[in-house]
């Protein structure tokens, strides 16, 4: 076993520079057979104690992987069915002292209905106090009374139990989420798959391929979510000082919804405090709310024991997610994301507002946004189906030149609700992850009008005056659209083909919304956060019909191939109506003798003109 050099007196244990003013037992002086308790909260304000035995120790190179194997006992452990998630983070002491914290449960292939505790030594937990009171944020072995030849960790138990294998599971921590759907909550585990809305690759290619898509918190280990009653429980009405076995909250969204997890206090100095014995999201530097908690009851489920309560007022902030643990202050709040959703329906004359605030974590916001604007519109629809929406989002930041604004509309057939916030949230992982500045995103905004029809325009078809054109002139076009089971109508413009244009022919055509670019089209470059912005703020929304002309990039009979470009375009708002279908023309140029005059005239325009559908929606 690794030795460690300690400095123990009777009321103090010296850690680096630090007093910590309560007895410890360093991991070195723990030792097979010694008894203790360990305290956590079952039910409401009471601190309940139950009985621990130390039944073998893991003493891994470092310090992070070694671990305390105890046997838990008494009322509170049999009430809960064995060790619980919540639990994690339960002060666990030695002949009196601190020995560190119930982070993980385990099981032994031979007595598989005995489940054992390990508890994470309390020195590496120490280092996040000192680290945040100074302002910063395999070989080894089994040793112990168990006939154990070696430990395995897993997230799930495997069918079959091997005797000398001691099998150990995260404790982990319940997530408590208060106001949100069945689907918001399977969106917050499982994440956000972003390439399946394909009417948004124009954005997908603005982020690194890394994020295309937003994980959930199952991919980070966490297993049991919980929906915690609404209502005047959710302010608890009496909570416990912030003590060792104190329940905690460590909160991702507060304000009018509420996501965050359950855990317990292992030690507190000051304001400053450590607790779960194990990492929540392993950011390293975090920004989450430290949160009031109040437990309810802890239920014995069949899978794993959990607690179930309810979050409260924000009093602090958690600013180091570590692998032995989490820690934060008491009275410093991290400044997070505020978002306000203002949903109007139009159609049952209804308009709600949800407001909320989001920690800061890069990984997740983007998520979290999404879920909160899903859920705000469920609320005021109460329906999930078709509509149109009308949306205006605003980012805005501490380090941003301006603030973003966007309008754009878009439609569905099935589930409007899943189109409201996501254009804001890709918005947001472009601006979070762009290469040259932290925007420092204080504030996002929505303001959304839905009525349940669908509106909407079709392009029929394009028609020009000519059959064909030389250099220079100018295309006189007709555009047909129909509004959604409505009239044929027509739209009169004007492109003028570039005098030094190349190539037998361009091309014109009519879209809606964003287009991807073309094969002679470089992708956007851009110096700075204010070029990003521009481009952001100049992409074509879903209910602007254009109409572009196209010609031949000089480089591509070198190529081979014939590459296109854009190089003139008209564009037409079409108000709260999304665009979709699309139509092209090929118009060929008149070179040398043959003179405008000579061009053939178009009898007369289609009467149908065909497109194919697109848009935003489905």
């Amino acid at each position: 076993m690794k030795k460690y050099l300690t400095l123990f007196a009777i009321t103090v244990f010296v850690f680096g520079t630090t007093a910590w003013a309560v007895e410890i037992m360093p991991f070195v002086e723990v030792s097979v057979g010694m008894r203790g308790y360990g305290l956590t909260v079952i039910a409401g304000t009471e601190i309940s104690q139950f009985d621990v035995e130390v039944v073998g120790l893991i003493d891994e190179p470092g310090t992070e992987n070694d671990f305390i194997v105890i046997r838990a006992s008494g009322d509170a452990v049999e009430r809960s069915g064995g060790i619980a998630q919540g639990m994690s983070g339960s002060p666990v002491y030695l002949d009196g002292k601190l020995a560190g914290a119930l982070s993980r449960t385990a099981l032994w292939g031979a007595e598989p209905h005995r489940p054992l505790g390990l508890v994470t030594p309390i020195e590496p937990m120490l280092r996040i106090l000192e680290d945040l009171k100074h302002g910063l944020y395999t070989e080894g072995g089994f040793q112990g009374a168990l006939p154990v030849e070696r430990t395995e960790h897993v997230r799930v138990l495997p069918e079959t139990l091997e005797e000398d294998v001691l099998y150990v599971l995260p404790v982990s921590v319940p997530v408590v989420t208060s106001g949100l759907s069945e689907r918001a909550l399977r969106l917050l585990e499982g994440g956000l798959d972003l390439p399946r809305f394909g009417e948004f690759s124009h954005l997908l290619e603005l982020l690194p391929p890394w994020k295309r898509k937003v994980a959930g918190l199952g991919n980070y280990g966490i297993t049991k979510f919980v929906q915690a009653p609404t209502g005047t429980v959710q302010t608890p009405p009496e909570t416990l000082d912030f003590g060792p076995g104190a329940p905690l909250g460590v909160g991702l969204v507060d304000g009018d919804l509420i996501i965050g997890a359950l855990g317990t206090v292992t030690l507190r100095e000051d304001d400053a405090l450590v607790a779960f014995g194990h990492p929540f999201l392993f950011s390293g530097s975090s920004k989450y709310f430290l949160t009031q908690a109040h437990i309810i009851d802890t239920f014995a489920a069949l899978d794993i024991p959990f607690k179930l309560g309810v979050l409260g007022d924000t009093v602090g902030g958690i600013y180091a997610d570590r692998w032995v643990g989490i820690g934060g202050f008491l009275g410093l709040e991290p400044k997070g994301v505020n978002a306000l959703y203002q949903i109007s329906d139009h159609t049952e004359l209804h308009t709600e507002h949800l407001r909320c605030r989001i920690a800061d974590e890069p990984r997740l916001t983007p998520l979290l946004l999404y879920i909160a604007g899903l859920e705000a519109t469920d609320r005021t629809l109460d329906r999930i189906g078709p509509g149109t929406a009308l949306v205006r989002f605003t980012i805005d930041g501490e380090n941003m030149p301006w603030p973003f604004v966007r309008q754009n509309v878009y439609l569905s057939t099935s589930d409007i609700a899943a189109w409201i916030p996501l254009e804001a949230a890709l918005t947001y992982m472009i601006l979070e992850y762009n290469e040259f500045q932290d925007p420092e995103i204080t504030d996002v905004k929505f303001y959304v009008t839905v009525v349940e029809n669908l509106k909407a325009v079709e392009i029929l078809g394009l028609a020009t005056e000519k059959d064909a054109y030389a250099p220079g002139e100018t295309i006189g076009f007709d555009l047909y659209i129909r509004t959604w089971r409505g009239e044929v109508e027509s739209l009169h413009g004007k492109l003028t083909i570039p005098a030094d244009v190349y190539g037998d022919y361009v091309e014109l055509r009519a879209y809606g919304g964003p287009r991807p670019l073309e094969s002679g089209e470089k992708p956007p470059l851009f110096e700075n956060l204010e070029d990003l912005l521009e481009y952001l703020e100049g992409i074509p929304t879903f209910n602007t019909i254009t109409v572009e002309l196209f010609a031949l990039d000089p480089l591509s009979e070198v190529a081979g191939q014939a590459l296109l470009y854009g190089v003139d375009y008209v564009t037409e708002k079409t108000g709260m109506r999304l665009v979709y279908g699309e139509d092209r023309l090929i118009i060929p140029l008149v070179r040398g003798e043959t003179g405008p005059e000579e061009v053939p005239q178009e009898e007369a325009p289609p009467e149908t003109p065909g497109g194919s559908a697109s848009g935003a929606g489905g």
